[in-house]
């Protein structure tokens, strides 16, 4: 069998949950080739496989990494004319590969492309529905009402494209743990066609040392360890985790603490400050160690990481992108279950930060909801369903 990947290039994590899922099938004799964009085409690169590089869709951020509508919105005769190269590109490099299935990750330019050279495609996807993004919660009932109903209206027309795809997978977990609930609507259109599958974890906690042992290994004490992984796009990276690397400095010394800035191209040293307490890191290459050996988790809120803190059943503080609509989705999300705190970035300083950490790990309430979490998220393997589907879906045979 032949699988062809079609990951979002935006950002990381795209191709982050296709690259486990795509080493299960190599690792079962089959051939394997990816297709994405952006800072991605390096990080799949560095994972052994061959990959094309197709042509970019552009979004543009504000300073503070706040996802900027008015700037993405004017450039989008540009990004409608880069998609038609996207669908050009991906027909060129499907009909080269030769593949039995087409797996697209949140790429629209990979269905269509494989559903016009008639090759049987599965979709990844979390962002069902698209939420219209906004600074500060909006208040005013006829503003919710028209943001619910064009919200609903993008959701139907999405719906009637990614329908095109013979399967849409979410990684998401069931009701009550699903992590991003706000968007995890499906399109009546579709709504036989999916299937939530719990998240992708693409090494499991029990495949690890326990966590006492990994600490030590690490060269950590037994204080606390906090571990701050950061994602996003390479410029909100930037910024949020020189914010953070400055409040760590003041953090009190009862706490060990890793910072990893997840800039994946950039090899960087490890710098440590105040005593070897404080670690920073531009990439961390076994992130589930770390996972493991910490007892808290600081992120942005991106899909996966959440899914893999709730697995590994660590409780997180959450300090969502700006107007970052699933971001800010997700972060509610894990405030309501109990699982974590949630800062906004413009409230974020050492104080919050330091209140959210003590609340978090003094109060046995957190602990204990991330743990029945925990056991909820297990039921769920993620990866051998999503090959299992694949390869159904590469055979001809009924789901």
């Amino acid at each position: 069998m032949r699988v062809y990947f079609g990951p979002c290039g935006i950002a990381l994590g795209h191709a982050g949950r296709c690259i486990p899922i795509a080493k299960a099938l190599r690792s079962s004799g089959n051939g394997v080739f990816f297709s994405t964009y952006g800072e991605a085409v390096e990080f799949v690169r560095k994972a052994s496989f061959p990959v094309g590089e197709a042509p970019p869709i552009k979004v543009f951020e504000k300073v503070d990494g706040e996802f900027d509508f008015r700037r993405t919105l004017s450039a989008g005769p540009k990004n409608l004319y880069q998609f038609a190269l996207q669908i050009g590109a991906e027909i060129s490099l499907i009909e080269r590969f030769k593949p039995d299935v087409v797996v697209s990750d949140s790429r629209l330019s990979t269905v269509l492309a494989a559903r016009m050279i008639r090759i049987p495609s599965v979709l990844l996807l979390h962002q069902l529905r698209i939420m219209i993004p906004h600074r500060r919660p909006i208040k005013k009932r006829y503003k919710l009402r028209i943001k619910s109903n064009v919200e609903r209206l993008g959701l139907e027309i999405l719906g009637s494209l990614w329908k095109r795809s013979k399967v849409i997978i979410v990684p998401d977990l069931p009701p009550p743990y699903t992590i991003a609930k706000a968007n995890v609507v499906p399109s009546y259109q579709y709504l036989k066609k999916v299937k939530l599958v719990g998240p992708i974890i693409p090494k499991h906690p029990e495949e690890l040392p326990e966590q006492a042992e990994i600490k030590r290994a690490l060269g950590f004490d037994d204080r606390p360890l906090i571990f701050a992984a950061i994602s996003g796009t390479k410029a909100e990276k930037l910024m949020i985790t020189k914010t953070m690397a400055e409040i760590f400095r003041e953090f009190p010394d009862r706490y060990n603490i890793v910072l990893s800035r997840g800039i994946s191209d950039s090899p960087c040293p490890e710098i440590r400050t105040n005593g070897g307490r404080l670690r920073i890191y531009n990439w961390v290459d076994d992130r589930y160690a770390y996972l493991k050996a910490c007892d808290l988790l600081v992120t942005r809120g991106g899909h996966n990481t959440v899914g893999e803190s709730i697995y590994y059943g660590k409780p997180m503080v959450v300090i969502p992108t700006i107007a970052h609509s699933e971001h800010q989705g997700i972060a509610e999300s894990v405030e309501k279950m109990k699982i974590g705190k949630r800062i906004q970035q413009y409230d974020l300083n050492r104080a919050s930060l330091l209140a959210a950490v003590e609340e978090i790990l003094e109060s046995g309430d957190y602990s204990k909801r991330i743990l029945e979490a925990q056991r909820f998220a297990k039921n769920y393997d993620a990866i051998e369903s999503i090959c299992r589907t694949i390869r159904v879906v590469a055979s001809g045979g009924s789901l």
